[in-house]
C-alpha cells in the first residue's frame, strides 16, 4: 500500500505515522531481558525457564508456546508461530488503527477492572506486541501464558489450553480499518482478551471451563472403557462433544460477550465485544438487542445461557448482564457440567428470544417470543440460521416425546408457551423435507432420552 496512502489513514484515526514502527530486534531483547528479571511481581520468573526462553529470543527462535513453567500443551497440527519481523507497516499500522478506535470506546463502556487490566499489559502503541515480550508479562502478572494457533481451533483444544492457562492466540492481524470480523485475529486475542486475565473472576471462569472440559472427556473414556458397541460409542462421542457445545455457550454469554453491572450502569467486559469498537457501542447503546439481567449464582440463570443458541458471524442479538462479578465465581467446573448436561435433555431458544421469568432490562427491536421461530420455519420466512436451526432442534425433541412442551414451566421462572398443535403436525408431515434434515450448520442431537 502506498505510504503516503497510509499516512492519510493514520491522520484519520489520530495517529502519527512516524511512530508506527516496530523496535528493531536489539531493541525487544533489551526489553525482555529486563522484563524476565523482575521480582516486584505475583509470578516471578523462575531462572530455570527464564534463561533459556531469553536465550530461544536472542537465537531467533519464532515464538510458538509459552515456556515459562513446568506447564505445557500439545496444539498438534494447529501449532504456530509468531515471525514478528515479517509483519508489514500495513499490519502495524491496522492494529495502531484498531487499537486507537478501541480505546475511544473502551474507556466510555468498559468496566473498570478490564481497563486497569490495560494499564497493567500496556495494550495500545502503535505496533503488533511480540509474543515473546508479551507472554513473560502476562506470565507475570497472572501465571497464564500464550499458545499461537494457525486458525480457529477446535472448542475441545480450546479449553484444554485452559485447563493449564495457556490462551491459544493467532498470528494474523484484520484488513487496515476493519472494525468486525467473525475469525479472531491479534485484535481480538490481545487487544481484547489479555486484559481479562487481570480481572481475576474472569480468569477463574476460563481456567474453570479447562476443568469442566475434562471432566467431560474424562466420563467418556470411562464409559468407552466399558462400552465395545461402535454405535454406542459413536453416541458416547458425540454426546461429550454436544456437552462441551452448550458449556461452551455459558463462556460466550460471559467471557466473550459479558456485560457488567457497576454502580448502577451497564459495563462490558467480554473480549468479544471490547474487541469491536462497532459492537462496544452497540452492546449497550443501541436499542437493537435485547438486555437481560441474570445472577450467575442460580441454575436457572446459569441454564438459559446453556440453552441460547447464537451466531459469529455480525454482532449479538442479546447480550446478558451479570448483577456483579463475584457471582461469577460460582461457575465451578461441576456446575458448568451440571449444567450442560441438564441443557441437553431441553429444548433451546434462539438468540432473539425473551423467555418468560427473564429479567429485561432492555427489549430489542429483533426480539421474538419462544413461538415465532417455529412459525417462521412454517411460513417459509427465514429470519436468521440460528432461529432456524433452534426451531428445528426443538420440535424434532417435542416430535419425538409427543409433548407440546406445557411442562417446561417448572424449569423456568414462568409459563412456556405451548407449541401449538397444528405446529407439531405440520413437523410430523414435513420432517423427512431435506431443508428439516440438514439445517444450515451441523446440528446436535438432543442428548436426552
Amino acid at each position: 500500500m502506498d505510504r503516503q496512502w497510509m499516512s492519510q489513514i493514520a491522520a484519520r484515526h489520530g495517529i502519527d505515522w512516524e511512530s508506527v514502527v516496530p523496535l528493531s530486534r536489539q531493541q525487544r531483547l533489551e526489553l525482555l531481558e529486563r522484563c524476565l528479571t523482575r521480582t516486584d511481581v505475583p509470578f516471578p520468573i523462575d531462572p530455570r525457564f527464564g534463561k533459556p526462553y531469553l536465550e530461544a529470543a536472542k537465537q531467533g527462535v519464532p515464538f510458538a508456546v509459552g515456556s515459562l513453567c513446568d506447564d505445557t500443551v500439545d496444539l498438534g497440527e494447529y501449532r504456530n508461530e509468531q515471525h514478528y519481523d515479517r509483519y508489514t507497516p500495513e499490519e502495524h499500522l491496522s492494529w495502531a488503527v484498531l487499537v486507537a478506535e478501541q480505546q475511544k470506546t473502551k474507556h466510555q463502556y468498559a468496566c473498570r477492572e478490564y481497563l486497569a487490566g490495560e494499564d497493567t499489559f500496556e495494550i495500545g502503541g502503535a505496533v503488533i506486541p511480540d509474543y515473546y515480550l508479551l507472554n513473560a508479562r502476562i506470565y507475570q502478572q497472572t501465571g497464564w501464558q500464550l499458545a499461537t494457533v494457525n486458525m480457529i481451533i477446535p472448542a475441545e483444544l480450546f479449553f484444554t489450553c485452559h485447563s493449564q492457562r495457556f490462551f491459544p492466540v493467532t498470528t494474523f492481524m484484520r484488513a487496515l480499518e476493519q472494525d468486525y470480523l467473525q475469525e479472531p485475529d491479534i485484535g481480538h486475542d490481545v487487544a481484547g482478551h489479555v486484559s481479562t486475565f487481570t480481572i481475576p473472576v474472569v480468569a477463574h471462569v476460563m481456567q474453570n471451563h479447562g476443568v469442566a472440559r475434562n471432566l467431560i472427556y474424562e466420563e467418556r473414556a470411562a464409559e468407552l472403557e466399558k462400552e465395545t458397541d461402535e454405535n454406542r460409542r459413536s453416541k458416547i462421542m458425540r454426546r461429550a462433544d454436544e456437552l462441551l457445545l452448550y458449556a461452551e455457550r455459558i463462556y460466550w454469554f460471559t467471557v466473550e460477550f459479558g456485560l457488567v453491572l457497576q454502580n448502577g450502569e451497564t459495563r462490558a467486559f467480554g473480549a468479544g465485544i471490547l474487541s469491536s469498537p462497532g459492537e462496544t457501542i452497540f452492546s449497550i447503546d443501541s436499542p437493537i438487542p435485547n438486555r437481560i439481567l441474570i445472577d450467575p449464582s442460580q441454575d436457572k440463570d446459569l441454564l438459559r445461557l446453556a440453552t441460547t443458541d447464537y451466531l459469529i458471524s455480525e454482532y449479538q442479538k442479546t447480550y446478558f448482564v451479570t448483577e456483579r462479578f463475584d457471582l461469577l465465581e460460582t461457575l465451578t467446573p461441576e456446575r458448568i457440567v451440571a449444567t450442560a448436561k441438564t441443557a441437553s435433555r431441553l429444548p433451546h431458544f434462539s438468540w432473539r428470544d425473551i423467555v418468560p421469568g427473564d429479567r429485561v432490562l432492555h427489549v430489542g427491536q429483533t426480539a421474538v417470543s419462544t413461538n415465532e421461530k417455529y412459525f417462521r420455519l412454517m411460513a417459509d420466512v427465514r429470519c436468521d440460521d440460528c432461529l432456524t436451526r433452534t426451531a428445528i432442534r426443538n420440535l424434532r425433541w417435542f416430535h419425538r416425546r409427543s409433548s407440546d412442551g406445557s411442562e417446561l414451566s417448572q424449569t423456568w421462572y414462568g409459563p412456556v408457551a405451548s407449541v401449538p398443535e397444528r405446529v407439531l403436525q405440520w413437523y410430523a408431515q414435513h420432517q423427512s423435507d431435506s431443508e428439516l434434515q440438514v439445517p444450515l450448520r451441523p446440528l446436535s442431537e438432543p442428548a436426552g432420552g
